[in-house]
């Protein structure tokens, strides 16, 4: 054979070298490729809860309007996403839940939703209010303005199970707001027209919030009774309790302080231990006989006082049901601008603070004003769901019969929100909306019999308790993920130091 020329050899090495950079490049693309689809399952959040056809038949129950009244042994049947009828049981109604106790849904009338991650948390978020039987909530505000249209809109779609959603959209707010999504006004004509834009934009209700002027506020106020929208928010800083007006007032604001008071939380609870009981029995008569309803949310209190022992305010079992990103992340003191900011001298204060609130409330129920039962979820420490729960122990723990603090979490917040399309909304009665819950033990009686909800009907569809509890599970596996655990919690970490960051610049 004849000699192999120099070139030949070089010619021959470079093709072997190419060759073996491809395969080198095509491994690694293929290793990228793998490791890409890992993280992409590992972040996917589980499939949603299918959501059954809606009608049912509930033979031989206790039907319970909470302050109204109580059938005994009746059958209530379901066509579509309402109640047909309630009558006496016949021999073939069906007998799964019979000697149960039918309530109506229960009502949080002060959330907010976490704005979109592509992480799931908004149909969590639902999903958790759906499993603790919450099927109606009111969406207090919109951070960020991207938070309210995914949950509400999933909803009503059918993309995914939760509760109705009443949002009030955007802020409004004087200069300077709080919040990214606030409309800013100034004068009467401006406050009008932020009325007929949140209007417009298909809104239920109006909120308003500390740094609008009394002017502006007048606007708000004369427009939204135009617009018949009811007007609920913090009462303004430039203004009185009375003065505002407001249809619901959120969190006891307004009350407990004089002219020159601190009135931005935490530093407005300072002034709460000496309002005393004789002056709260004679402001409780006048908001009695004003008309103005309150939803005092003092589960968002009770929960900041719990946060002096954090390590027992993260281990609470309503917590884990919400990924570590929010007890880690996002309510740490690193991440929670209020958390961060509070040290043994607030702490002293929150406790009194506490106890005049609830105070405070005794002295609503003892006049007969209307009280709503909301959380403001997902402050720190407050659970989807759970935290309502928490508000129905904290309205027993201020003088309300368990009936009673169920009404405020029922009927009475049913009868604020209905419209003329949602007749009989919170109530069991023909024509009403189907949203029902189903327990073995009647929690009207004890509020200890919270944990015996046996289903969850939301708009004529039932999901029985080892459904929901099964979904849950999912959720809890893909939480507890190793690549969504530790991702979550450091990209969480990030964006919070960057909001921060331009906070402080602004």
């Amino acid at each position: 054979l004849p000699p192999v020329s120099a070139g030949s050899e070089r010619s021959r090495r470079r093709r072997s070298g190419r060759s073996r950079l491809l395969g080198a490049l095509l491994a690694s693309a293929v290793a990228l490729g793998i490791a890409g689809l890992a993280v992409r399952r590992a972040l996917t959040p589980p499939a949603s809860l299918t959501l059954p056809e809606p009608g049912a038949v509930l033979g031989g129950v206790l039907v319970v309007n909470p302050g109204i009244g109580r059938l005994e042994h009746r059958t209530v049947v379901i066509e579509g996403g309402r109640i047909a009828e309630i009558r006496a049981p016949i021999a073939d109604d069906p007998d799964r839940y019979a000697g149960h106790t039918v309530l109506p849904g229960l009502i949080d009338m002060h959330v907010h939703f976490p704005p979109p991650t592509g992480l799931g948390q908004t149909e969590l978020f639902a999903f958790e209010f759906l499993a603790h039987g919450v099927t109606s909530v009111r969406d207090a505000g919109d951070v960020d303005g991207h938070a309210t249209a995914p949950a509400r809109d999933g909803v009503r779609t059918g993309r995914f199970p939760g509760p109705r959603v009443f949002a009030c959209g955007p802020f409004v707010d004087g200069p300077g707001p709080l919040w990214p999504n606030s409309i800013v006004v100034r004068t009467a004509g401006e406050g009008a027209a932020a009325v007929d834009r949140i209007a417009d934009a298909g809104f239920d209700c109006v909120k308003v919030y500390d740094r609008l002027s009394p002017e502006a506020l007048s606007g708000v106020q004369s427009q939204a009774a135009v617009r018949r929208l009811p007007l609920i928010g913090h009462v303004p800083q430039g203004t009185t309790y009375f003065g505002a007006d407001l249809d619901d007032v959120q969190h006891l604001t307004g009350l407990g302080r004089t002219e020159g008071d601190e009135q931005r939380f935490p530093r407005s609870l300072a002034a709460w231990p000496d309002f005393d009981d004789a002056a709260m029995a004679e402001t409780a008569r006048r908001i009695a006989a004003a008309g103005i309803a309150n939803t005092p949310t003092l589960v968002a209190l009770d929960r900041v006082v719990a946060t002096r022992d954090m390590a027992r305010a993260r281990a609470e079992p309503d917590v884990q049901l919400l990924p570590r990103l929010y007890r880690d992340a996002v309510w740490s003191r690193e991440g929670s601008r209020l958390l961060g900011a509070l040290g043994p001298a607030e702490y002293d204060e929150f406790t009194p603070a506490l106890e005049r609130h609830l105070a405070m409330v005794r002295a609503l129920h003892a006049a007969g004003a209307r009280l709503h039962a909301g959380s403001d979820t997902p402050n720190p420490f407050l659970v989807p769901g759970a935290s309502l729960h928490r508000e129905l122990h904290l309205l027993v723990a201020a003088g309300l019969s368990p009936e009673e603090a169920w009404a405020a979490a029922t009927t009475m917040p049913g009868a604020f929100l209905a419209r003329s399309e949602l007749p009989g909304l919170g109530r069991i009665e023909a024509g009403a909306p189907a949203d029902l819950l189903i327990f073995r033990e009647d929690p009207t009686e004890d509020l200890a019999h919270l944990p015996t909800l046996e289903a969850v009907i939301a708009a004529g569809r039932l999901y029985p308790r080892e459904a929901l509890e099964a979904q849950r599970q999912r959720y809890r596996e893909y939480a507890d993920g190793v690549l969504f655990d530790r991702l979550s919690v450091a990209v969480t970490h990030r964006i919070l130091a960057r909001l921060g960051a331009a906070q402080e610049a602004h």
